[in-house]
């Protein structure tokens, strides 16, 4: 059996099916990464400007005594819940990212995860298996390029010592944290 069919039968078994009830958006558990190109692709559906949109990824690292952090995440409102979520329905939903596409399945080479989630194991076969496999191929092919592109930003940039630094596949951003977010 080739990958693809591989993962659709593991998604088709894990007897997924949506129950809207927005818990992979809401809670402390809810950090969804996203890409630049996500972010833009967000900004232009939402109107909104990347720093209202995403803030760095939370894990910092010292090097040189300055503070680093390789990519973003969407913001959340006062919650906690991502910012999108209204009323248990995503509002950028046909913009979300690839994240939010595949929960509660991702790849981690080959390798199906699938995180807790209410919706799986609920009955039948998971009807959006084909769609999910499909969207879950994508999101690793990106993933992969995003860490790829990172990975040559950040071998070609000097890091200052103070500065505090976002990576990402479009370079290397210096921002201004409040020490106590750090």
């Amino acid at each position: 059996m080739d990958e693809t069919a591989l993962i659709r039968t593991c998604v088709e078994e894990a007897g997924f099916h949506c129950l809207c009830c927005g818990a992979c958006c809401s809670g402390d558990d809810n950090e969804v990464m996203v890409t630049p190109s996500e972010i833009q692709t967000i900004m232009d559906a939402a109107g909104l400007a990347w720093n209202e949109i995403a803030e760095p990824y939370p894990e910092w690292i010292t090097e040189t005594d300055a503070s680093i952090t390789f990519g973003w995440v969407i913001r959340r409102g006062a919650d906690g819940n991502c910012m999108f979520l209204k009323n248990n329905r995503c509002t950028i939903y046909q913009n979300r990212p690839h994240i939010c596409r595949t929960y509660p399945f991702m790849l981690d080479g080959s390798e199906l995860i699938i995180s807790e989630c209410p919706g799986c194991k609920v009955g039948e076969r998971t009807k959006e298996a084909e769609e999910i496999t499909k969207d879950l191929l994508r999101r690793r092919d990106a993933e992969d390029e995003e860490f790829f592109l990172t990975k040559k930003q950040y071998q070609k940039h000097s890091i200052i010592s103070g500065s505090t630094i976002v990576f990402d596949s479009r370079g290397a951003h210096p921002i201004i944290i409040p020490p106590e977010k750090l």
